[in-house]
């Protein structure tokens, strides 16, 4: 998809990877809405960057269904970045009722509804692009990562069957599979956790992983976007932990897309190509 002149939103953007993201679709030459949670922050990262911020607490479902509207109500919506998230790593049996509530909102049923906002409107206008940042935390079993895991994993198989899904349409999608990150402050409070510091301080011990920067993962993101991939895997070396469970997704995939083409022929020819 073309980027230069398009109109992206993308959450969490008041600070951390979510800036970065902005920043570097902003020199791609897309026109940028920002969305986090009311601060001095937010306004700040707009003013730097010149973009319009749209203060929304993403756990409120009052404010995230009426958040495309305050949006396209200046301009449509062309590219979707679902950044914001948050990590809750602990024992399960610590996290209390609130915080439950609070990823499961935040991670899962935010980014859900702003594509059930998005995709409509991006299919009646015959273009647009999703992407949704996850982790490799979805993939794998690391410890006292249970739910916030439970939610990336959603994130990244939801986003590999709605691309699936769409296939046929002028509507690309993302998934962004992500080992830890330097100075973003997710998993600040993880590093106090010693079974996780433990498990990262291994992993970096064998070369299995390694520390990505900010600016590196927002560069592969536009380039996804640019070139319709289907996934951004960093740091490269863990690609096989996201690649294998693509495997039966890809396949069964294939088999739902003959189904289509037996059932409903007519619906090739229906959209333009992607852009």
């Amino acid at each position: 998809m073309k980027i230069e002149g398009a109109h992206a939103v993308v959450t969490g953007a008041s600070r951390g990877l979510g800036t970065a993201l902005a920043r570097a679709l902003q020199d791609a030459g897309a026109t940028v809405a920002l969305v986090a949670r009311e601060s001095p922050e937010l306004h700040e990262v707009a003013h730097q960057l010149a973009a319009t911020a749209y203060p929304t607490d993403l756990t409120n479902p009052a404010q995230v269904r009426g958040l495309l509207d305050r949006i396209e109500a200046v301009r449509a919506v062309d590219i979707l970045v679902n950044n914001a998230g948050t990590d809750m790593i602990g024992p399960f049996d610590e996290l209390t009722a609130d915080q439950l509530a609070f990823i499961l909102a935040l991670n899962v049923s935010a980014p859900a509804e702003l594509q059930r906002q998005a995709v409509p409107r991006m299919l009646a206008r015959g273009a647009g692009h999703v992407v949704n940042i996850a982790s490799y935390a979805g993939v794998v079993a690391a410890p006292h990562l249970a739910t916030y895991a439970a939610t990336r994993a959603f994130t990244i198989h939801h986003t590999a069957n709605l691309a699936f899904e769409y296939a046929h349409t002028p509507i690309g999608f993302t998934k962004v599979e992500l080992g830890e990150i330097h100075d973003t402050g997710l998993f600040d409070n993880a590093q106090k956790d010693p079974l996780y510091a433990e498990m990262v301080t291994r992993a970096g011990r064998f070369r299995i992983a390694r520390i990505l920067t900010k600016d590196e993962i927002a560069a592969k993101v536009v380039s996804a976007i640019i070139n319709n991939r289907s996934s951004v895997r960093l740091p490269r070396r863990m690609s096989p932990f996201g690649v294998l469970p693509d495997i039966p997704r890809i396949l069964s995939g294939k088999a739902a897309a003959q189904l289509r083409r037996r059932a409903q022929p007519s619906d090739h020819g229906t959209y333009r190509a992607r852009c």
